[in-house]
């Protein structure tokens, strides 16, 4: 009978303990789930945020892109600089929505886009001031270009973190390619044309992109330029000027060897125009390893 009683005690306070330790238990997963649910909460409060914030950037760098558009003159070399700083404003809003920008980078990215304009119409400003002959104001625009881009180079050094860089295996990219017709004037200048009639060179210029793991050393790079019909236009159509890419084997307009380092590197190629050109939208695309790396597009009439 005693003994009975003592198992009833022990199992009475083994019973006990349980209780203890399920109501101990229950009470923490209580606090835990009252933080995640503070916590997120806070997430989410934190991300509203931080879309309103950078809703706001992106609003800014595209009345920056306009405002591109405004500074347009008539001196053809600061047209050129300004589509290339227009291009990149865009390229970065179109990371951008592809979430390849944190905020942070983004807020400084467009700080420094904004900066570089400012010194655009500072420049430009400048010129339109300025009472000097053309060949004085010529060399003033060229030299506040040169000062100008050194700015951009450095600031590319200081913020390399900004800059995202594209590592999809070994291929290049040809960033900010544009490409235009020029007419060569009695004084030997090369001016940009829309003009098929005038048209007597087709300049290509491109940044060739960094990367770590492509391999370095004299690279071939080739540039195909399609008229309005399809047809390529080419020195000559012999085997001499034909070269391999995406699998096949086709005629190219303009070929440059140039010695890549994993840097960035601007290229700039040049196509002489025999003959006549017809009017239209012309296609360029250039390329490198065999692979397609940009292309850009232009109009004559």
């Amino acid at each position: 009978m005693e003994d009975n009683t003592k198992s009833s005690n022990r199992q009475q306070v083994i019973l006990i303990v349980l209780l203890a330790v399920v109501a101990i238990i229950g009470i923490y997963l209580a606090y835990v789930n009252r933080s995640l649910k503070n916590d997120l909460k806070n997430y989410e409060m934190l991300k509203g945020e931080l879309e309103e914030e950078k809703t706001e950037i992106m609003g800014n760098l595209k009345d920056l892109s306009l405002s591109y558009d405004s500074l347009m003159t008539n001196n053809d070399s600061i047209n050129e600089e300004l589509i290339v700083q227009k291009s990149k404003v865009e390229r970065l809003i179109a990371e951008a929505k592809n979430n390849k920008w944190t905020i942070y980078k983004l807020r400084k990215e467009a700080e420094t886009l904004r900066g570089i304009m400012k010194g655009y119409v500072r420049t430009i400003d400048s010129l339109n001031t300025a009472n000097i002959e053309l060949q004085a104001e010529n060399i003033q625009v060229r030299s506040q270009l040169d000062e100008q881009k050194g700015i951009n180079q450095e600031l590319s050094k200081t913020n390399e973190d900004l800059a995202g860089k594209v590592k999809i295996g070994g291929r290049l990219i040809a960033l900010d390619m544009i490409a235009y017709a020029q007419r060569i004037k009695n004084n030997g200048v090369h001016r940009e044309t829309r003009r098929a009639s005038k048209a007597q060179k087709i300049k290509v210029c491109f940044t060739l992109s960094a990367n770590e793991i492509a391999k370095s050393g004299n690279k071939a790079l080739y540039v195909r330029i399609l008229t309005p019909t399809g047809q390529v236009l080419a020195e000559r159509s012999d085997q001499s000027h034909m070269f391999n890419f995406e699998g096949t084997t086709g005629l190219y307009s303009i070929k440059k060897m140039v010695k890549y380092e994993n840097q960035e590197l601007d290229v700039c190629m040049y196509f002489d125009i025999s003959g006549s050109v017809t009017a239209g939208e012309y296609m360029v695309k250039s390329y490198a390893d065999e692979m397609e790396i940009g292309n850009a597009t232009f109009t004559l009439k």
